[in-house]
This record gives C-alpha cells, sequence and structure tokens, in this order.
C-alpha cells in the first residue's frame, strides 16, 4: 500500500510519497490562508492522496527555531516561558509546542502556526503530527549507519545543524539565513568553536543547493579537508519515513 507525508514549511505544503519521497502534487505555496486557500489544498489532497487510495501516515511540521531542554529541569507548564526567552515574544498566528526526543532524556520546544495545526486537527484527526527536526534527531541517535559528525538540513527559511560526538548529541542550532554563503559560514563558524575534529559532514537540500554547496567548499580552505555528502529532500523522506 502507498503511503504519504504531508509537511509543512514556512510557506508550503508539501505531499510527499512515503518510498520515493517524491512530490504527490506540485508544492502548494501559502501567503496568507483564508478559507479559499483552505479548501484548495484540502482539494489537491484528496484528489492526490485519498481518491487515490494512499493513506497519509504522518503530518511534519518544519519549525524555524528549536530549543532542547533536559527532562529533568524541563516544565511542560513554562514552555511559553522558555521561547519567550530564547525568542522574545510569540506571534500572533504561533503556537508554542513540545516533542518529546526518545532517544534522549529531553524535550525540543518550537513554534508552530496556528493554521496548520488547525488544518490538521479539522481534516486529518486521526494522522499523527510530529516535528521534523525531533524526528530526525532520534532517527540519527538511534542508527548505527549514520556515522557524520556534522548535519545540516536545509529548509525553506531555516536550517538545522546537528552536532555530534562519537554518535552522542553535542549541539543542536536552528538559525535563519538566506543564501548558502549565509549556511556555509555560519558553518565555518560553528566549527571554530567545537572542541573535536570534524571528518565528515551531511547536507540535505535540493538540486540548487547542492551545487552551491560544492562550490563554497572548493573555495574555502578550512573546508577543503572535510569529506561531505549531499543528499537531496527526496532522500530525506525516505531517512525520515
Amino acid at each position: 500500500m502507498y503511503t504519504a507525508i504531508l509537511i509543512f514549511d514556512a510557506k508550503h505544503v508539501y505531499a510527499k510519497d512515503k518510498s520515493t519521497g517524491k512530490d504527490l502534487f506540485t508544492p502548494f505555496r501559502i501567503d496568507i490562508f483564508n478559507k479559499f486557500v483552505s479548501d484548495r489544498l484540502l482539494h489537491l489532497i484528496q484528489e492526490n492522496i485519498i481518491q487515490k487510495g494512499i493513506d497519509i501516515e504522518e503530518v511534519l511540521f518544519h519549525s524555524n527555531e528549536g530549543i532542547l531542554m533536559p527532562n529533568e529541569i524541563y516544565n511542560s507548564e513554562k514552555k511559553k516561558d522558555y521561547f519567550k526567552l530564547n525568542y522574545g515574544d510569540i506571534p500572533e498566528e504561533k503556537i508554542v509546542a513540545d516533542h518529546k526526543l526518545n532517544s534522549i532524556e529531553a524535550f525540543f520546544i518550537s513554534s508552530e502556526t496556528k493554521w496548520c495545526v488547525e488544518f490538521c486537527k479539522l481534516n486529518l484527526p486521526e494522522t499523527k503530527i510530529h516535528n521534523s527536526s525531533v524526528k530526525y534527531m532520534d532517527k540519527v541517535l538511534v542508527s548505527n549507519k549514520e556515522k557524520f559528525d556534522i548535519h545540516i538540513l536545509i529548509k525553506e527559511e531555516s536550517f538545522d545543524i546537528i552536532k555530534l560526538q562519537n554518535q552522542k548529541l553535542y549541539s543542536f542550532n536552528s538559525i535563519a539565513y538566506n543564501t548558502m554563503t549565509d549556511v556555509i559560514y555560519f558553518l565555518v563558524a560553528h566549527l571554530n568553536k567545537l572542541s573535536f575534529d570534524v571528518g565528515h559532514l551531511v547536507f540535505y537540500g535540493n538540486k540548487k543547493d547542492g551545487a552551491e554547496i560544492n562550490a563554497l567548499f572548493s573555495k574555502i580552505q578550512s573546508l577543503k579537508n572535510l569529506e561531505q555528502t549531499i543528499r537531496s529532500q527526496e532522500e530525506l523522506i525516505q531517512f525520515l519515513a
């Protein structure tokens, strides 16, 4: 049986085939949400997924920020306070959510867009909802196959940078960016602060991102000796699935 994953990013909704990572409909851009947009999105889901007998297995939210809090000091009732301390006031269109990391004793705090949550609760009430950053970290931290020291996941308006030491989580950051040059220079700054040597990095992004990353690596002396693996968004979906 075919299954699908819906992904809500900053301004797009993606429907992906779980086994191949391919789009089931053209990514749907949303600048302003209203009833017309809601009806159009629901129509796309019904026409391209449900009516074809494809089950929607999961909804993933790409958050543009994230805070990790150890279990022993975490209080769910104060998650908004933790968020405000790190990111300032909560925008009117956002809510603060927390997700448990099953691989480590910690919670992940981030924001989610209200309309996305309400749309899913109304139209996909039985479908699991998860945070993509949390799911990726959980998969990496329990997998013996991924031996990369740094993982970078390129999203629409931000990227995750996950640093591991001896296959254990060293740190996590979600950072806003405008160009791949921003991503690379943030990477260089992080490498300079690490207390251990990095041997191999993995990037997940689209084809254009990968080409730019390759070009930038060849120009920056401190990166020339690092091994890098560039993977597509389709491969990311297959890994998360």
